[in-house]
């Protein structure tokens, strides 16, 4: 009961009391959906389809959800242990069944499927699909077995391993990218690339006009796309929506004339613009009465915190500093942040 008292303490950590009562084993917790994401993934199916097979439950977040969105669910789990504790925390809800989804115990054709395939092991994290289970390519092919299926990647997934048939979507809590989902079949777009961000309940695909990735001198307004939007390579199309432009082709950040509040991207207000040195950067705080706050970077050589330590103590009113390289100059770029939506105000530190 020791490791449950603790395991539980880290699902309220992470989730809320939305868990109450509910058993894990670490990695459960670990591989365990955000329940946003969970959520709106279980609507998503509930318009599409009656039931749905959960193929990889682990602790049972997203059949849960599916459950609580009016589907018949079911789920399936190879692992004696994780299928026992699933069974625990979705009684009343869904049914689960230890049972190996490489050899259904259903027929797939007649439900819906989801499947979130284990990127751990004995020797740790997972970044070669074909390791993960079940494989890559296994769990591709049951997901293009059923009539409507979505299966779960790491955010970082390679391009190369998304199928041209697959719609997908990066998905964003917070500052951080949960998961890559690639959908098949009913209702789906192949080809379709989308980012997600849960807070704003916001969405922006790839079916949205874009801009010519051409580069142009840095104006007013500076903007730094949110992960999601990066990753699912849309970075064309949010310099549409906010009528901007990129700095240079080789770099996400894009700039405006005219400041237009976004939930995919970070803004900031441009007061100074530095080449590169220590020395520049730390007489110019000082002679403009500011001190570091928050650090971004892009195609530049020190992390943050590196910049920070370099540049030592300085006084003063925080400004954010942008680091980038622009035309094979590298840059600071001084600004303060501007409200980009309900409750994504750019921190300054």
């Amino acid at each position: 009961m020791g490791e449950q008292v603790v395991l539980r303490a880290r699902a309220r950590e992470r989730f809320g009391r939305a868990f109450v009562g509910w058993l894990w084993t670490a990695e459960t917790l670990e591989m365990a959906a955000h329940p946003g994401a969970a959520h709106r993934r279980a609507q998503r199916l509930a318009r599409s389809a009656e039931s749905v097979i959960d193929g990889t439950v682990g602790a049972g977040v997203d059949l849960s959800a599916c459950a609580e969105a009016g589907l018949w669910a079911a789920g399936f789990e190879r692992d004696e242990v994780r299928a026992l504790l699933a069974a625990h925390n979705l009684r009343g809800h869904a049914s689960v069944a230890r049972a190996d989804i490489r050899r259904p115990p259903a027929d797939l054709a007649r439900h819906a499927l989801l499947l979130d395939p284990s990127r751990r092991g004995p020797d740790g994290r997972r970044f070669d699909p074909s390791r993960f289970e079940p494989s890559w390519q296994t769990c591709l092919a049951l997901a293009r077995s059923a009539p409507l299926s979505v299966v779960k990647a790491p955010p970082g997934i390679d391009r190369g391993d998304v199928p041209s048939d697959a719609e997908v979507e990066w998905v964003q809590a917070g500052r951080s990218l949960r998961e890559a989902a690639l959908w098949f079949g009913r209702g789906t777009v192949p080809g379709l690339r989308r980012a997600v961000v849960l807070e704003a309940d916001a969405e922006l695909d790839s079916r949205a006009p874009a801009v010519p990735w051409e580069a142009r001198p840095l104006g007013g307004v500076l903007y730094d796309p949110e992960p999601a939007v990066t990753r699912a390579g849309l970075a064309a199309q949010l310099a549409a929506m906010l009528v901007a432009w990129p700095l240079d082709p080789d770099v996400a950040y894009l700039s405006a004339e005219d400041f237009r509040p976004t939930p995919f991207a970070r803004a900031f207000a441009i007061l100074d613009v530095l080449d590169f040195s220590l020395g520049r950067l730390r007489a110019h705080l000082r002679r403009r009465g500011w001190r570091l706050g928050e650090v971004l970077r892009r195609r530049f050589p020190l992390e943050p915190e590196a910049l920070r330590r370099l540049c030592g103590r300085v006084e003063g009113e925080p400004v954010a500093a942008i680091c980038t390289t622009v035309a094979g100059r590298r840059l600071v770029i001084l600004g303060r942040p501007l409200a980009t939506g309900p409750g994504r105000e750019t921190p300054c530190r």
